[in-house]
């Protein structure tokens, strides 16, 4: 799964799943928006889809004064339709972001969703993949416990390419901290090599949270590993252990886990989080 990993990265920036569109000229996205999948791996039950919005030329548009719903169904039984009203969040502000909105999945199989602007036409329905489980680790499944590497181990620069890294961040390994119990949030990232551009961005999000928590562990594992060698390439020889297949199996980046004390996953979020929604899930975790 992780060798289809590198070069599906993009999938958060990818304007090849929609094409055409009908929004109207009221619409606030302009006559040749199409909309954008943006989740990778969903599954049956509950899940956070995302989906961006673009313009022809590719200029990223979409705002949180910019309300929408989706609609959602699946392709062969369109008549059960679903709507839901979506959340922007932003990726980089003012430049770039994502709606995002909790759906019921009750089956596997091919579903589409349609983005309703409050004013102006439609959007063209983008279609996306509904598995019967998720390739990551599920809401309310164990949490894997892979040993990551610590300050112990290696010296910072090794550990992160995060230019202002929280050394917080690299003092306990996930399977140390899943062992003692503890309240843990792990975010897998590579800031200086992600192809979707939100890797910074949502890494940056969590370090403005774990203030608020110190009873909460939190750790960042890079997605490559080897970045000091002298013949490092971002690829997939030089992935990180827990990302691969043995353990998170991850489709794309960026990830955050928030695991709870008991070791079970307690929310999992695919490519942007905004402060609200993190904390929403730490208060529960941290009690």
């Amino acid at each position: 799964m992780l060798k289809s990993w590198v070069r599906s990265s993009a999938i958060l920036l990818a304007l090849a799943v929609s094409v055409g569109a009908c929004g109207g000229a009221s619409s606030p996205f302009g006559d040749d928006a199409v909309a954008i999948r943006a989740s990778s791996d969903l599954g049956v039950g509950r899940e956070r889809l995302l989906i961006g919005i673009s313009q022809a030329d590719g200029t990223r548009v979409g705002s949180p004064e910019d309300a929408v719903t989706f609609e959602i169904a699946p392709v062969d039984d369109p008549g059960v339709a679903q709507t839901v009203e979506a959340t922007f969040t932003w990726i980089v502000e003012p430049a770039v972001g994502l709606y995002r909105a909790e759906v019921d999945f009750d089956r596997p199989g091919t579903w589409q969703a349609t983005v309703v602007p409050a004013t102006g036409a439609p959007l063209e329905p983008v279609l996306f993949t509904v598995f019967a489980e998720p390739l990551t680790p599920a809401v309310g499944a164990p949490a894997p416990a892979p040993p990551t590497p610590t300050l112990d181990d290696l010296p910072i620069e090794e550990l992160t390419t995060d230019p202002n890294p929280e050394r917080r961040f690299y003092e306990v390994s996930l399977d140390e901290a899943i062992a003692a119990s503890e309240p843990t949030v792990v975010v897998f990232s590579t800031p200086a090599y992600c192809q979707t551009a939100a890797c910074g961005p949502l890494l940056e999000t969590v370090k403005g949270v774990a203030p608020e928590y110190p009873e909460v562990t939190f750790i960042h594992v890079e997605v490559f590993t080897g970045l000091t060698d002298p013949d490092f390439v971002p690829d997939a020889a030089h992935l990180a252990p827990a990302v691969t297949d043995q353990w998170y199996r991850l489709p794309s980046e960026p990830w955050i886990f928030v695991i709870d004390r008991t070791g079970l996953i307690a929310a999992r979020y695919e490519g942007v989080v905004d402060s609200a929604e993190l904390e929403d899930a730490l208060a529960k975790i941290s009690l």
